[in-house]
């Protein structure tokens, strides 16, 4: 039993590390995307990154692809459908509002599932569920102000990436447990793909040009930003819970704040760093009080 039990301790500390490094990768694409590639059309980016990511996974685990079965293409339709929305909303978010900003709004997902789980199994809301809510909406109206500017339709849009990310985590947390997470990883890149290409070609015309513009910063926010970070989440939610997942959101904005404000040279307020740092309250209350 007590071998069992540090098993048990060891492998979610390794899961903990690889949500962790989840958070890294994402506060360094939102970066890289605003340093060099906010001009690419939105889906001509998720296009190029959701190809580079599969080619990527394919690469290191060709066997994968062939072990592919029925049953997990509708798991993987609609978990790339969610993850496919949780990175539209925040790459075109980003073209409006400031990294800085984004991260700490993004992370409000932390909140968001605990809230959608108790609603789904019909459960009231618990005391710390009201009090975390409470402190990210005051957090949540003076991190508006974090670069000095209000809340704007970037701020709005990039709310729509927590949203779409919480039915994400949600979904895996439902049928992950007993299927092979890489083959879920490449499932849902290919229907990142298809629906980028098919949204590129609708609304934004498709021009390999675009692509060719921004290959590098493309290829490595594809590879980190979405193939590594879901290569990990995957991973690591086959023994931590939705809740700890929240740990990625914990880390993201302070990684993207810190970031932002060295290489991206973003001013940072004190009302801003308030509303951040209640927002941070509330998500370490989310986790160690399991909401």
């Amino acid at each position: 039993m007590e071998s069992i039990s540090k098993n048990e301790n060891k492998n979610m500390s390794v899961a903990y590390l690889q949500l962790v490094f989840v958070s890294f990768f994402w506060a360094l694409s939102t970066i890289l995307i605003k340093l060099f590639i906010t001009s690419i059309p939105t889906f001509h980016l998720l296009m190029g990154q959701s190809l580079s990511a599969l080619i990527f996974l394919v690469t290191i685990k060709p066997k994968k692809i062939l072990l592919i079965k029925k049953e997990d293409i509708k798991i993987g339709g609609y978990a790339g459908l969610f993850i496919f929305g949780t990175y539209f909303f925040n790459f075109y978010g980003l073209k409006f509002t400031t990294a800085s900003k984004a991260g700490f709004l993004v992370s409000l997902s932390v909140l968001i599932i605990p809230i959608f789980k108790a609603f789904i199994k019909k459960e009231k809301p618990t005391k710390w569920t009201i009090i975390t809510i409470l402190i990210s909406l005051v957090g949540l109206k003076l991190i508006s102000g974090i670069n000095g500017t209000d809340f704007n339709i970037g701020d709005l849009i990039i709310l729509g990436t927590a949203f779409s990310y919480t039915f994400y985590v949600l979904v895996l947390d439902k049928y992950l447990k007993d299927k092979d997470y890489i083959v879920l990883s490449m499932l849902q890149l290919i229907f990142m793909f298809i629906l980028s290409f098919i949204f590129s070609t609708i609304y934004e015309g498709i021009n390999i040009t675009y692509l060719k513009l921004g290959i590098i910063p493309i290829i490595i926010t594809g590879i980190l930003g979405i193939g590594m970070a879901m290569f990990f989440q995957m991973k690591a939610q086959r023994v931590a819970s939705p809740e700890s997942v929240g740990l990625i959101l914990l880390c993201e904005p302070i990684f993207t704040l810190i970031m932002a404000f060295f290489v991206l040279k973003e001013a940072i307020f004190l009302k801003g760093i308030i509303g951040s740092g209640l927002i941070l309250i509330a998500l370490v209350l989310a986790v160690v009080k399991r909401i």
